[in-house]
């Protein structure tokens, strides 16, 4: 795995900007991305950055890019998941930056950590928020074909949608697909205990796609899974 530019920004209510840039993040490896020292002075967390430099503390909109493909990007808050920003793969980023469904005001030492992947790697990650303003990202790596689906889980402990979310709604979600745009064959698919769809997303291919939050109802209840099917 090489080491990958990734740069983007934080848009606060009103209009000001957090610059963010780093030049060595690790494929494959979540890592932090810190303030533009170019642009800023230094490289900083950029919750420490907006509190003590910014006017606003909100987070209204969001756009983060990797030189390769780019599966998830997230503000962290004292080891939890306060916000999943929009993202995109190949120094892209058409949209961006977009809006968040529901807005996050930053404190110091909340940072920003992504997950830049290899071209080749087929991480599927899917990032959701609720109508509580809950967000939360799950993944699956496929390897090889299954019709019934691989079930993707949450990327903090590893645990299914339902018994992360459960009796939460998820009212927006995006997904970076990997390198498995020749393999998928089905959306992802929030299922019930019986295993019927509820609800969907298709994935967006990180080489020309950005990750943007569309609209996605989808209650969860403790036995809600997210599935995504491959034929190869």
């Amino acid at each position: 795995m090489a080491d990958v530019d990734a740069f983007g920004q934080l848009v606060m209510k009103g209009g000001s900007v957090c610059p963010l840039a780093r030049t060595d993040i690790a494929e494959g490896t979540e890592e932090e991305i810190q303030t533009d020292a170019n642009y800023v002075g230094s490289a900083q967390t950029a919750g420490t950055f907006v509190t003590q430099t910014l006017a606003s503390h909100v987070v209204v909109a969001s756009g983060i890019t990797a030189e390769n493909d780019m599966s998830y990007c997230a503000i962290m808050s004292a080891g939890k998941i306060k916000a999943a920003t929009p993202v995109s793969g190949l120094n892209g980023g058409a949209g961006l930056p977009a809006p968040l469904p529901y807005p996050k005001q930053l404190v110091a030492g909340d940072q920003v950590k992504a997950l830049a992947s290899a071209a080749a790697t087929r991480t599927v990650a899917l990032s959701v928020a609720c109508s509580n303003g809950e967000y939360h990202i799950f993944t699956v790596t496929p390897s090889g074909a299954a019709a019934s689906g691989h079930e993707l889980v949450s990327i903090l402990t590893g645990l299914s949608v339902g018994q992360t979310l459960q009796n939460r709604t998820v009212t927006h979600a995006f997904c970076m697909g990997g390198n498995n745009a020749a393999n998928f064959s089905s959306p992802v698919y929030f299922v019930n205990g019986s295993g019927t769809p509820i609800a969907s997303v298709t994935p967006n291919d990180p080489a020309v796609d950005s990750g943007k939050y569309e609209p996605c109802f989808a209650p969860i209840a403790l036995n809600t899974r997210a599935l995504v099917s491959t034929d190869a």
